[in-house]
């Protein structure tokens, strides 16, 4: 995958740029304002990948190609067991990720050093998570000439270390760079395939199956497929079945015989026969979406049915036909193209779960809605500061309110308000449009991830019937937020509204309080899950009213035979197993957690400390699924919340 970029002189770029892309996750969103430059990191891929054109910054013309040497140099960062490389190129591979690796702020010249920064925090982000020891990071790419270029890290100290390692004793002048990386470069690029899809492209031709980026989405070529039809030795037998037709002929008419011009008998060649089918056969086949009970050409759909198409079929072909996509860099400008708002969340998943099926996602967008939404990813926000230069802030999408906040200080509040505003207004828009539509979405809006994966489970029937949609917002602040923006547009379209909305929160310790009023509003719902120790269950409430306590996460009331059976699966951790023998399974019943395994103060403080493990909750929840039997009761709390959704 492709960490970052360092970009110098192609389109809007001038000098040396490097913008960061990913921390290692692969789900890769640019954002900024048109003309900042968003495209141009995608075209500037596809230049390098597909031999594309190299489309200079204006000062080239004036400066010359030569003086301002431009280039495009991505950072690699590459599994070492995928065997992307070499035999014969992994030393030299190894002792230049070395170099990166630990490079620091002298190896560098002094005007690169702000690039290095950059790439310093993602470096320690990723040696965070144990990868530098399986990961290569390798800063390579073309310059202007399609040379081999390493952008600002063709500096003196790599060439030292070059030479003690590989140089046989050759002095730093005698080591040409470009010659020791050119075979690892070519490695690189023979293995990922870049599939660049601008935002002006024709959906029509797109979606043609003769078109090449449609054949490396499938894994395989149209002549891969014909050849398996038609292969070779029926191509020889057709020739001499052909050659004896006309010898018979020729024995008929004596002195006449059917010949080519020239003294050579040309013969059917694969490569015609091949064209042929391909001509006659594909070319007339184009690509159709099933309305009603007619088949519609995609040339004839609407500009954002069209987007949608490409998604679609993108996602289709790595999903269910490709059988490996490990390879592939996907890269999208501008998605939401044309797309109504109601769609956009549609489309912003769907791209989510291309991201996990391939190498990497990179797009480019002005819909900021997806970011409260996808629970991990990297966001890279392209800005200017007040001498017209280009500044990078990457951001984490599974915790980009908390990186907000730090970087509110650096930027004195203005990049960040940009980000949250946009992000929950695109989000809000969203929602409105798709509960206003004829046939509209639902909403379950949950605190966090693991929320969602139980309720996938148990609202799977409508999110397949009732277009339920199940997203995890970071927390009860978040829910608070949304909630009172939602409120205001909402009362504007009351009557008109035709899905539902519904926000959950947990009961917390320090409880996030504020005025709902459920009764009055059909279809946008907020409520707190408390277990009632008065009745002795758990219920939904309104945020403001009581109970307020105990304090009750989503595993507290969750079925507690189904939930000491995960439980169970985790056997082997000390703390798991000092708390599995405090409880007496026989008692165990179907009812929530809290009350099914009785648990005192003592033993609650004991399973909270076991779920604040490092994603365990996560972990716990798909276990929890596993677990479900025949005999499971859906707790009572889920019910209700199933009826307010149908």
């Amino acid at each position: 995958m492709i960490i970052g970029l360092s970009i110098k002189y192609f389109k809007t770029y001038s000098a040396t740029n490097y913008i960061p892309l990913s921390n290692g996750q692969t789900f890769n969103g640019i954002v900024g304002n048109n003309g900042i430059g968003k495209s141009s990191v995608l075209e500037a891929l596809d230049c390098l990948f597909n031999n594309g054109h190299f489309n200079f910054n204006t000062t080239v013309r004036k400066s010359g190609e030569e003086t301002t040497n431009p280039h495009i140099v991505p950072v690699f960062l590459i599994k070492k067991d995928l065997n992307i490389i070499a035999s014969d190129n992994i030393e030299i591979a190894q002792i230049y990720s070395d170099f990166i690796w630990d490079i620091k702020e002298e190896d560098i010249l002094a005007q690169n050093r702000e690039h290095l920064t950059l790439l310093s925090r993602q470096l320690e982000i990723l040696e965070r998570d144990n990868l530098k020891k399986d990961y290569y990071i390798l800063p390579i790419g073309i310059n202007h000439n399609k040379e081999v270029d390493l952008s600002f890290f063709n500096v003196k100290p790599l060439a030292e270390v070059l030479g003690e390692n590989i140089g046989a004793g050759k002095k730093i002048e005698q080591i040409r760079l470009k010659d020791i990386f050119k075979d690892l470069l070519e490695d690189i690029l023979t293995y990922y395939e870049y599939i660049y899809i601008p935002n002006d492209i024709d959906p029509a031709t797109f979606t043609n199956l003769e078109n090449q980026h449609i054949q490396a989405l499938m894994g395989k070529t149209l002549i891969d497929v014909i050849a398996k039809c038609v292969p070779r030795k029926e191509i020889t037998k057709i020739n001499a079945n052909l050659n004896k037709f006309l010898k018979e002929l020729e024995d008929v008419l004596l002195e006449y015989s059917f010949r080519t011009s020239s003294d050579r008998q040309l013969m059917i060649r694969k490569a015609n026969v091949y064209n042929l089918i391909i001509e006659d056969f594909f070319r007339t086949r184009k690509l159709h979406k099933l309305s009603g009970k007619h088949w519609l050409d995609v040339s004839l759909l609407s500009s954002g049915e069209k987007q949608k198409a490409i998604i679609d079929l993108t996602q289709h072909f790595l999903n269910k036909y490709r059988e490996d996509s490990n390879n592939i860099i996907l890269a999208i400008d501008e998605p939401e193209s044309s797309l109504h708002m109601s769609a956009c969340y549609e489309q912003f998943n769907s791209l989510f779960n291309i991201s996990e099926m391939c190498s990497q996602l990179l797009f480019s967008t002005h819909w900021y809605g997806f970011i409260p939404t996808i629970s991990n990813g990297n966001v890279t926000v392209i800005t200017k500061d007040d001498k017209n230069k280009h500044c990078f802030d990457l951001i984490s999408v599974s915790n980009y309110r908390e990186e907000i906040k730090q970087d509110i200080e650096s930027t004195k509040g203005s990049l960040p308000y940009d980000i949250r505003l946009k992000s929950l207004n695109d989000f809000i828009q969203s929602i409105i449009t798709s509960i206003l539509s004829n046939e509209p979405f639902n909403w379950l809006l949950c605190e966090g991830s693991s929320e969602k994966k139980y309720f996938e489970y148990y609202f799977k029937e409508e999110i397949k019937n009732k277009k339920l949609r199940i997203i995890p917002v970071g927390g009860a602040t978040q829910i608070k937020r949304i909630y009172e923006n939602l409120l205001v547009t909402y009362k504007d379209f009351k009557k008109d509204v035709k899905g539902t909305v519904v926000l959950l929160m947990d009961t917390d310790i320090s409880l996030v309080e504020f005025e709902t009023n459920n009764n009055n509003h059909e279809h946008l719902k907020c409520f707190r899950i408390v277990n009632d120790d008065k009745k002795n269950e758990t219920t939904l409430v309104d945020v403001h009213k009581t109970p307020k306590a105990p304090k009750t996460e989503i595993e507290d009331v969750l079925c507690g035979k189904t939930f000491f059976e995960a439980l169970k699966k985790f056997a082997g951790d000390d703390d798991i197993d000092n708390f599995i023998s405090t409880i007496q399974e026989d008692n165990i019943t179907t009812e929530s957690v809290y009350y099914s395994l009785d648990i005192s103060p003592k033993k609650q403080q004991a399973l909270s400390e076991i779920f604040k493990k490092q994603n365990f909750k996560f972990q716990f929840s798909e276990k929890y699924i596993e677990s479900i039997s025949e005999d499971h009761i859906i707790p009572k709390w889920i019910t209700e919340l199933k009826e307010m959704i149908n």
